[in-house]
């Protein structure tokens, strides 16, 4: 989808006031209306003509059309704006789908709520479309192509919307013997938020983004009571598990696994990572690996510990300036480098074209 930006140049420099710890909302939704994939679906017009949904038996309707209203503010005025009626329509559905978490004032998990969020607008937007899967094995590329494109038709037989189309992918968990030579196993899943860990500093002193993408894409052995059970020997065999990927999204969203043992305790590592140009060619295991180089186009950081802290956001706009996202206010970035910081907690990356 072609996107005209020019008309996003000069607007969307909005502030969004703090109602009592919703600064993991405002810091999510200032990245959010600048994916204008998203904003470009979501324009009134073609939001009325999708949703023929009853809002009381779908809630997420008044949480979605609020959204469309609340940026139209946002690109209209370059000062600051009370997103109450967001909120409250918010705490209203939270309430419905029993997350309590949401119902609140108590400060949150912005991924968490970023999941939420979306899978409203999913749930609003949502219709079974029918897919059509055509050609014939000839490698084993193939065969792992047909059993995620089956997976594919079974889910958007029954809900597909623009959300699945932007943000989802599909990652691979291949059950294999240690040589690599015979699969066991090989099950697709669609995914959203990549949650990377980050190596212990005993292995890496400096961690960089792909150190935590080839930990999180590492083999693991499976043996002893862990062994896989080979059903033609009738017996228990050791393995090799891993996870490739067999796409990337549009938008990809990455946090790092700052929050351990069980939110207990917060990790304050330096994990570097790149403005532009971060290519993850290597970890995808289907057709033109190439094609999945991304760009930064936003950054949620965390500040503080696990019992509280503050949100702000990093946002690049449509003339590709940085611009610093506090609650109410806003700030250009001068330089771009010292937003690489410990604080950085979930990156959202756009697709080089």
């Amino acid at each position: 989808m072609s996107i005209d930006l020019t008309r996003y140049h000069g607007q969307g420099y909005t502030g969004l006031a703090n109602l009592g710890n919703t600064c993991f909302m405002n810091s999510c939704l200032q990245v959010l209306n600048h994916v204008y994939e998203l904003n470009e679906n979501l324009l009134v017009k073609k939001v009325h003509k999708r949703i023929n949904k009853d809002p009381v038996e779908n809630p997420e309707v008044y949480l979605t059309n609020e959204w469309v209203e609340l940026q139209e503010l946002m690109w209209s005025n370059n000062g600051a704006i009370s997103p109450n009626k967001f909120v409250h329509h918010l705490q209203h559905l939270a309430k419905i789908k029993n997350k309590e978490i949401f119902t609140g004032w108590a400060q949150n998990d912005m991924p968490e709520f970023l999941l939420f969020f979306l899978d409203s607008i999913h749930n609003t937007i949502s219709r079974g479309i029918k897919m059509k899967i055509t050609g014939k094995k000839q490698n084993t590329t193939d065969s792992t192509a047909l059993e995620c494109y089956k997976m594919l038709q079974t889910i958007y037989k029954k809900e597909y919307s623009e959300i699945m189309e932007i943000f989802y992918a599909i990652y691979v968990s291949e059950i294999s013997s240690l040589d690599g030579k015979k699969i066991y196993s090989a099950k697709s899943e669609m995914y959203f938020i990549l949650d990377l860990p980050i190596p212990s500093h005993e292995k890496v002193r400096e961690p960089t983004i792909y150190d935590c993408f080839e930990l999180f894409t590492s083999s693991e052995i499976l043996e002893g009571d862990n062994a896989f059970f080979d059903e033609k020997l009738k017996e228990t065999v050791p393995v090799i598990k891993r996870i490739t990927f067999w796409n990337l999204p549009k938008i990809l969203v990455i946090t790092f696994k700052r929050f351990t043992n069980f939110g207990q305790n917060k990790r304050q590592d330096l994990v570097t990572f790149p403005l532009e140009k971060l290519d993850l060619s290597k970890y995808v295991c289907g057709y033109n690996p190439k094609k999945y180089v991304y760009n930064l186009m936003g950054i949620c950081n965390h500040m503080g510990g696990v019992m509280g802290g503050h949100y702000t956001a990093f946002v690049k706009n449509s003339q590709n300036e940085w611009i610093h996202f506090n609650d109410m206010t806003h700030q250009r970035v001068d330089d771009p480098t010292k937003m690489i910081t410990p604080m950085a907690y979930c990156l959202f990356y756009r697709q080089c074209e």
